[in-house]
């Protein structure tokens, strides 16, 4: 089989990482292309992607309007003579015009937060989670193959012993305050910092954006400089050495389709909080493998803090062990793999009848 997945660009976001873990499985028993489309790449993470696997690069500049990115997108995809083209992205097809050769387009929507527009013109949708299919059948009645998002559980350094002196919190994401939340995270910081007088305390920012000026400036404003870190971008074996160090993972999202940090998290042994958004119950079994708080409430989430600091040791640890075997039965990347193979031979056959 031979298989094109397709993404505007290759940054470090939830979506772009697991592509390449799934694209370097694939490669193993299939003939597997990468095109991404914009010059929005970082060449870490393109370093990552397995030698057998085509890398094809478009170099678009984002929101450009030459027809000659469109008419080279569209060559490349014809000459491929590709079973099945694999989008990350629902509009990519306002640029993809030979769908009348051939029944194989597939994408799958990772949010709930979508217009879904054009959607009805792709051939087989996948839906991250029970809630995007939901949102997706409500919003358009198309009925999407829920495949959930997976990582490579058993490559995170589990749980080391953490400074007892010092509660760490992170938080992981694009640095974008109106979607991941993290100013929500700043205003709690300084609750329990100014209100419940924790002096002990300090916050890692993990993650690049368009908020980060804004937050960097919200972070002096609220007086809590000497608490906060703002790391930047880091890769994922950064990630997957380093998120153990840390008491509890935060993940305040105003909307969300899935939450891959949680089960990154969960796969370290590290207690996560989230937000009671919609889309972050299957990654969190609806609460029972994480602490939630009310999203947007700076109150509550502070509290929720306050409260898992001063929860028993032996309580945490049995979470963080319960949630650790959860993340590795449900959410291994093989597991996604697998899925999306035998959905593409359903694809296959039904359009080859």
């Amino acid at each position: 089989m031979k298989i094109i997945h397709i993404v505007w660009g290759l940054e470090y976001g939830g979506t772009e990482t697991m592509l390449v873990d799934i694209v370097n499985r694939q490669c193993l028993e299939h003939e597997v292309e990468l095109l991404i489309i914009n010059d929005k790449v970082k060449q870490k993470l393109i370093d990552l992607v397995h030698p057998k696997v085509r890398i094809i690069r478009i170099n678009r500049p984002p929101s450009s309007k030459n027809p000659w990115y469109i008419v080279k997108l569209n060559f490349i995809i014809l000459r491929s003579g590709a079973d099945i083209i694999h989008s990350q992205v629902d509009d990519f097809i306002r640029f993809y015009h030979l769908h009348f050769l051939k029944k194989n387009l597939c994408l799958t929507v990772h949010c709930v937060h979508l217009g879904y527009r054009r959607i009805h013109r792709y051939d087989c949708v996948f839906a991250i989670t029970e809630e995007v299919r939901d949102s997706l059948k409500k919003q358009t009645g198309i009925e999407s193959i829920v495949v959930h998002n997976g990582i490579d559980t058993g490559r995170f350094t589990t749980k080391k012993k953490i400074d007892p002196e010092q509660f760490q919190i992170v938080q992981i994401g694009r640095l974008d305050h109106l979607h991941k939340g993290q100013h929500l995270t700043l205003q709690a910081l300084h609750l329990l910092v100014y209100q419940y007088g924790y002096t002990n305390i300090r916050l890692d920012i993990i993650g690049e954006g368009r908020s980060e000026k804004y937050l960097q400036e919200l972070t002096d404003k609220l007086k809590i400089r000497q608490y906060v870190r703002f790391l930047g971008s880091k890769t994922k074996e950064y990630i997957r050495e380093n998120l153990s160090d840390y008491d509890l993972l935060v993940q305040p999202s105003l909307w969300e389709g899935f939450g891959l940090t949680i089960i990154e998290a969960m796969s370290a042994m590290t207690l996560t909080l989230t937000s009671n958004v919609d889309g972050m119950h299957t990654a969190s079994k609806n609460g029972e493998m994480s602490y939630t708080f009310k999203s947007g409430d700076t109150d509550d989430f502070a509290q929720k803090i306050d409260d898992i600091i001063r929860k028993p040791s032996s309580e945490k640890e049995m979470l963080a062990a319960k949630a650790h075997h959860f993340a590795l039965e449900n959410f291994d990347i093989s597991t996604t793999v697998n899925n999306y193979l035998n959905y593409y031979q359903d694809v296959i056959r039904k359009y080859s009848r």
